[in-house]
């Protein structure tokens, strides 16, 4: 095995657009840093598996796994991580932009915290990055971080487990309550500021669902994350941030999928408790 490989996970869904960008900024900011790149197409049509096949033979992409159908974000992770070789995985978004030496830093900071399970990358939109420089904030411990771009302990993963697949598919909240889960267990995750990720953001979803659809899905699983993994004063130390998710619904039209998202965990109460039981989330 090669020491401190890195197995980056990149996901397809009829985007080769955005996935071949992704793919060629790997292989141009990720130099002198051993890593595997391990694309899952999601069933997508002959003319994106054929030009992955082309960038596959162009040394591109490591190894190519092809499903039939779309299996939602968790399932096809799931697969990339079956298939790693590394002692690092890397949930990488195909509709991001890794900059100059982001995976160099990232796992410095992961091999610096032994007791870390994960480190988030900063995100950054596309526009702003041109046009102005960011605040470089230390290393911190964060509760979650954002699965668009994040370094995963492979041992740390083994005892964890895998993306909840069977309650966070096809997407949204399952980097969440792995996060969650992680903590559950006496880990820590972090992010860091000193790998940097452009992200053009849920390209996919929206282009699939629209825009009503995809906020009521997103906003139902990060919530149902929280319910199946946090004690009742962690919850409420959360209702500033969900008070103004309200706020702002309501200046953008969604306050009416934001309310669907409170009514589909009310109705899912008895596998909210079931959850909770098998992660053994204390209530205080």
């Amino acid at each position: 095995m090669i020491k401190d490989l890195v197995s980056i996970i990149v996901l397809n869904w009829n985007g080769i657009g955005l996935t071949e960008k992704c793919l060629k900024a790997v292989k141009k900011e990720t130099k002198h840093r051993p890593y595997e790149l391990i694309l899952v197409d999601n069933g997508s049509d002959e003319a994106n598996v054929n030009r992955l096949k082309e960038l596959k033979k162009l040394g591109f992409i490591d190894r190519l796994i092809e499903n039939e159908k779309n299996t939602g974000f968790s399932f096809a992770n799931n697969q990339g991580f079956d298939a790693a070789k590394g002692d690092y995985v890397f949930m990488l978004n195909n509709d991001t932009l890794p900059r100059k030496g982001w995976l160099g830093s990232v796992l410095r900071v992961l091999k610096e915290n032994p007791d870390a399970a994960a480190v988030g990358c900063k995100l950054v939109d596309l526009k702003p990055f041109k046009e102005k420089e960011f605040e470089l904030r230390p290393d911190r411990v964060v509760t979650t971080t954002c699965g668009a771009a994040m370094l995963i302990r492979k041992s740390a993963l083994k005892k964890i487990g895998y993306l909840d697949a069977k309650h966070f598919s096809p997407i949204y909240g399952e980097e969440t309550d792995w996060c969650y889960r992680a903590r559950l267990k006496g880990f820590k995750v972090m992010e860091t500021d000193k790998a940097i990720v452009v992200h053009i953001g849920s390209h996919d979803t929206k282009k699939g669902r629209g825009r009503e659809s995809a906020f009521e899905l997103m906003n139902t699983y990060r919530l149902k994350a929280r319910l199946y993994n946090l004690t009742i004063p962690q919850f409420w130390g959360h209702v500033p941030g969900l008070g103004l998710i309200f706020v702002n619904a309501a200046k953008d039209g969604l306050l009416p999928s934001l309310l669907k998202t409170y009514r589909n965990n009310a109705r899912n109460a008895k596998e909210i408790l079931r959850e909770r039981k098998k992660r053994k989330a204390r209530l205080f």
